[in-house]
């Protein structure tokens, strides 16, 4: 449970929410990392409420804020969803009334993180925008705010595939733990300014590192995919759920598709992963795989015996064109 202490959850703004619903019925989702927590929560609840609040655990996949279990909700007739580990995502509002928790990180050090970005301060003439993720949103904006030997920006947070706007940058930071969102961050910024430098900060480890060849790795097998997929002629559509429903780019898709006399196939699905892939025998029906709702998962595929793409990257094999789409979701 020390492991739990770390984090902030929230709990009487938990409470509040619930008792504001007056809602009986509580679908609680967290992601794979923090679901050890959980009877934390649910132990907090249960002194507060006893038996007058049921409590279900989601375990359908919460990789964000675009992933909120609406539909056990609706299934349960809950009143309410917590939501934990992310901030709510921009382009999709669930039907059930969400708090979203971020699970605030509680022992960021703060003199070292200092230290680091002033190391980093000597690197540019221009503002050093931070960027950062939920867990770290509000210590990292009050850490930043209370420097003042650089002209540092903070940014907001990197929600997946929604980046913070950067362009007038000298360095982007980003300040999260592992590798993911870092890199997310890094080809964000790649593709949509040519190169803006990008340092990221481990406030687990308090360490820094630098993604470009992590980048630069990922983006010459992007490019050979696309390459792969050029004369494809069947190809399979994956479409998510939640905020990874998205029928207008299925749309642009298979309009393309059609244009140019290709056959597809969409499918749905809640999670995305090889052993959907192989169920469906992907590898001998199909010649090009697009995933829709989530790009980085064709990030995760790029063993797989056929080319698994992003929207944009099918775009670019569609039209055979490797300038034309190049932002890569």
């Amino acid at each position: 449970m020390s492991f739990c202490n770390d984090y902030d959850f929230e709990l009487d703004s938990i409470a509040k929410f619930i008792e504001d619903r007056k809602a009986r019925k509580i679908v609680l989702q967290l992601p794979e990392g923090l679901q050890t927590c959980v009877s934390l929560i649910v132990d907090f609840l249960r002194k507060k409420f006893g038996n007058e609040i049921e409590i279900y655990l989601s375990q359908n996949p919460s990789y964000g804020s675009c992933l909120v279990d609406d539909y056990s909700a609706a299934e349960l007739s809950a009143e309410a969803i917590i939501h934990v580990g992310h901030l709510e995502y921009p382009l999709y509002k669930p039907k059930t009334p969400t708090l979203f928790v971020r699970g605030g990180y509680r022992k960021i050090d703060v003199e070292r993180i200092k230290m680091l970005l002033n190391e980093i301060c000597r690197e540019s003439f221009k503002p050093i925008c931070i960027t950062t993720t939920a867990q770290h949103s509000m210590e990292i904006h009050n850490i930043v705010k209370n420097m003042q030997n650089c002209r540092f920006e903070f940014k907001g947070i990197i929600l997946g595939c929604l980046l913070p706007e950067t362009s007038d940058c000298g360095i982007d930071v980003v300040i999260a733990g592992g590798r993911f969102h870092c890199i997310a961050q890094a080809l964000g910024n790649y593709a949509r300014y040519g190169y803006l430098k990008t340092i990221c900060i481990d406030p687990y480890i308090n360490s820094i590192w630098d993604p470009k060849k992590d980048v630069e790795k990922i983006l010459r097998v992007r490019l050979w995919k696309v390459r792969e997929a050029f004369d494809a002629k069947n190809w399979l559509i994956i479409d998510g759920f939640y905020g990874q429903h998205r029928q207008q780019l299925i749309n642009f898709l298979t309009n393309a598709l059609k244009e140019h006399g290709k056959q597809y196939l969409v499918v749905k699905a809640l999670k995305v992963d090889r052993s959907l892939l192989d169920n469906i025998n992907a590898e001998k029906k199909f010649d090009a795989i697009v995933v829709v709702s989530c790009p980085y998962i064709a990030f995760d595929l790029t063993d797989y015996e056929k080319p698994v793409l992003t929207v944009g990257e099918a775009l670019m094999a569609i039209n055979k064109d490797l300038n034309r789409y190049m932002y890569p979701w």
